[in-house]
């Protein structure tokens, strides 16, 4: 059960500030990607190098995102929020006056630290401070915070680089940092938190941490064929101290995870599609402004614009079809999550050649329904199988969907690089008879793997809470 339930002005002043923090992390995580070649520009890298600018932010964020989940579990939401806010605005100020690419990388390194924070208190503020009737609603606030962030993200990115620079990618999210932390402060009481001491498992933090940063580099790396030796290394080693990390955590009384939620087989089996659909989602996101430019005839703000469609429409019916989950059952809605994705993916594959701009918005459809069905119907299923650890079950669906991402980018830009013969060739420079020779295998197979996790949904049971 939850914690303590909040008023009803708390509590959307909770919501509001879980919405904003989950906004700007989803923005800041498309936004920069649209900027990568003006900054390398700039700053005198070439794109390979500038793409570390995402992947340090994607390696500390996932790595240290279930140390602060356990932090949040043992002394409450309310200072873990507001100080995550605090670093990722002081990071964001401290990238956006960057004047060199070690400086812009340290900077990323704060800036990914307190979306850590955000990430794992997000979803936790619902668990601890929500009814479990109404738990839904409030993880799909997460939700949809996140796909309208990475939607608007394209849009935005192609604006300030073309009237502007690119510090202003970094520097849009000051006043909204700035009203958003003391607002968190307001909305929580300190009455209201646990205030207990941290029971923090360092050598747990170090291992896990490791693990994951490893496991990060080896999958962002994967589709650089230069780099592939390192990413083989670099896997195996995670591999060895994710192992380690196991053995270690059952000897322990209180460790940084409760594996225990894992030998669940149901619990197991949610992460795996949450992992899933992000990873079927975030793959053909890495490749649809491409297509647009090189195969439709987009420009990047038209393709932002269409992608904002899909996230209007997550926005509109993301809370109503929570709130239908919360009194009906998860398992039809996470179904569904899975169809309407592979649906759209499918149409892609289909009508990729000759793509006009009324099928491209006609796809968006049902993509944006997909990930309305996702978010709070799947979320609070996987914290509704976690038994006695709701708190920190919460915060996982943002690992999971995190290491989905990952993994779909690089699985998306493997498979596309492969079937197109485009290994070596910056992107936008692919012709796009071969862009498209590479873009329709990857579109079906992000679209067979939504209908995985349909059948996986449909399999597993409903929890006990409804």
């Amino acid at each position: 059960m939850s914690e303590i339930v909040l008023d009803h002005r708390h509590t959307a002043l909770m919501l509001v500030v879980v919405f904003v923090a989950t906004f700007m992390d989803g923005l800041d995580g498309s936004i920069v990607s649209v900027a990568l070649p003006e900054i390398g520009e700039d700053l005198g890298v070439d794109t390979a190098t500038s793409s570390w600018v995402t992947i340090i932010y994607m390696m500390i964020l996932a790595g240290t995102l279930v140390m602060f989940a356990r932090i949040s579990a043992d002394t409450g939401v309310r200072k873990v929020m507001a100080i995550g806010l605090a670093v990722f605005t002081a990071g964001s100020l401290f990238c956006g006056f960057s004047t060199s690419f070690g400086m812009l990388i340290a900077f990323r390194i704060i800036q990914a630290v307190g979306a850590a924070m955000m990430a794992a208190a997000g979803p936790m503020c619902c668990t601890e401070h929500l009814p479990p009737e109404k738990l839904a609603f409030g993880l799909s606030v997460v939700t949809i915070g996140s796909s309208l962030g990475f939607a608007v993200g394209p849009a935005l990115g192609g604006l300030i680089v073309e009237y502007t620079t690119w510090h202003w990618i970094f520097l849009i999210n000051i006043p909204i940092g700035l009203a958003a932390a003391p607002l968190m402060l307001k909305a929580v009481p300190p009455s209201s938190e646990k205030g207990g001491r941290i029971r923090l498992d360092k050598t747990g933090v170090v291992l896990l941490f490791s693990a994951i940063a490893l496991g990060t580099f080896a999958v962002e790396t994967l589709s650089y064929s230069d780099m592939r030796v390192w990413s083989a290394s670099t896997g195996v080693m995670c591999l060895i101290l994710l192992a380690a990390f196991v053995k270690w955590e059952r000897k322990q009384e209180e460790p940084l995870l409760q594996l225990r939620m894992f030998a669940r087989r149901d619990f197991s089996a949610i992460f795996l599609c949450l992992m899933m659909i992000n990873l079927s989602y975030m793959g053909m996101l890495y490749l649809i402004p491409f297509f647009g430019k090189i195969c439709a005839g987009m420009s990047t703000l038209e393709v932002g614009m269409f992608l904002l469609e899909a996230a209007a429409l997550t926005a509109v019916f993301g809370m109503p079809i929570a709130r239908w989950s919360d009194r009906k059952g998860r398992g039809m809605f996470c179904v569904a999550a899975g169809l309407f994705t592979a649906l759209a993916f499918f149409m892609f594959a289909v009508f990729a050649d000759g793509m006009t701009h009324l099928i491209f918005f006609a796809i968006m459809i049902p993509q944006g329904l997909g990930w309305a069905f996702t978010g709070g119907p799947m979320a609070s299923r996987l914290v509704e199988h976690a038994g006695e650890d709701r708190d920190m079950a919460s915060s996982l669906t943002n690992e999971a969907y995190f290491i989905g991402g990952a993994m779909g980018t690089a699985l998306a830009a493997m498979v596309f690089t492969t079937f197109s013969h485009s290994d070596g060739i910056d992107i936008a420079a692919v012709s796009s008879t071969a862009f498209l020779d590479g873009f329709v295998p990857t579109a079906v197979m992000c679209a067979l793997l939504a209908v995985v996790l349909a059948i996986i949904s449909y399999v597993v049971r409903d929890g006990e809470e409804k």
